[in-house]
């Protein structure tokens, strides 16, 4: 022990012995902190294009992601969609109810929401749309089967085995799929929704300042807007946003380089060819004049 003349403690080697005790061990905590324990996190999960298997598959893919992963404390779906297939649109819209057991879920409408992609946006906490965004066609499409004809070389059980059943019947089965998206929307958008059933079962496109004044939306506001409410409905101050698509499909190694593929606006608009016979939420263009 360093003494000084007078027999006491050295200061100088007091204060060392502090600065080595409890000043070096803060700062290397401090330093190794944010590596130790995951900043919180608020995951992006972007919808483009028509709603099929493949792209169901990646959605429900990167909500289990978020799910699954502590670090993620919200997520923000961006969508850019017409809708697609029914079943799957069901499928995305009974995903994003689960994951808002877990978290918040906010759906950020970029270019167009609409038939199916506005389904599964109804399952959210809340939704944002830009001012000219598309939102809405609540409504069903599909194709009617055709006359029933025998054929002398086919044998069925039943009468319409190889028809999937009556053109009546193909109706009625449209028109329960209509009720079950507009309950989906009644229920999802509670007494926000400002419109009769009436009206929004006629299946038109709103604009987002629209689709604000009958309470199809929470508000206008771009993307990054839409990421900090889901941030503060998640109780965060201070978080990280990052892409699931690569942690939850690719590489994780390239989460800090991935970018998203550029939007195609002539596919995203493009009215669909050579469908499956089936029940479809889409949108269909208007014909050029």
């Amino acid at each position: 022990m360093v003494e000084s003349e007078n027999g006491s403690r050295s200061p100088l080697r007091f204060l060392l012995t502090i600065f080595f005790i409890t000043i070096v061990p803060l700062a290397i905590g401090l330093y190794l902190a944010p590596q130790l324990i995951p900043q919180p996190q608020v995951g992006v999960i972007r919808l483009s294009g028509d709603i099929y298997s493949y792209s169901t598959y990646e959605v429900v893919e990167q909500l289990a992601y978020a799910r699954q992963h502590p670090s993620v404390k919200a997520v923000v779906l961006v969508i850019n969609s017409p809708g697609g297939s029914a079943s799957h649109s069901e499928e995305l819209f009974l995903a994003v109810l689960n994951a808002r057991q877990d978290m918040p879920v906010v759906a950020s409408v970029d270019v167009v929401a609409a038939s199916g992609a506005y389904y599964m946006a109804v399952a959210a906490d809340e939704i944002y749309a830009k001012p000219t965004s598309f939102v809405g066609s609540v409504g069903v499409i599909a194709s009617l089967p055709g006359d029933v004809f025998i054929e002398d070389d086919l044998l069925t059980s039943g009468p319409y085995k190889g028809f999937g059943g009556t053109r009546d019947g193909t109706v009625r089965q449209i028109e329960q799929a209509k009720f079950s998206f507009l309950e989906a929307v009644r229920v999802g958008r509670g007494e926000r929704l400002d419109m009769g059933l009436d009206v929004l079962s006629r299946a038109e496109v709103y604009s987002g300042v629209q689709s604000l004044r009958f309470g199809l939306v929470d508000g206008l506001a771009a993307t990054d807007e839409a990421i900090r409410r889901a941030a503060e409905l998640a109780g965060l101050a201070r978080y990280e946003v990052v892409e699931l698509y690569p942690l939850a499909l690719g590489d994780e190694t390239a989460v800090y380089t991935f970018r998203p593929p550029a939007l195609d606006p002539d596919q995203l608009w493009a009215n669909p060819t050579n469908l499956p016979t089936g029940i479809y939420y889409r949108y269909l263009a208007p014909p050029q004049q």
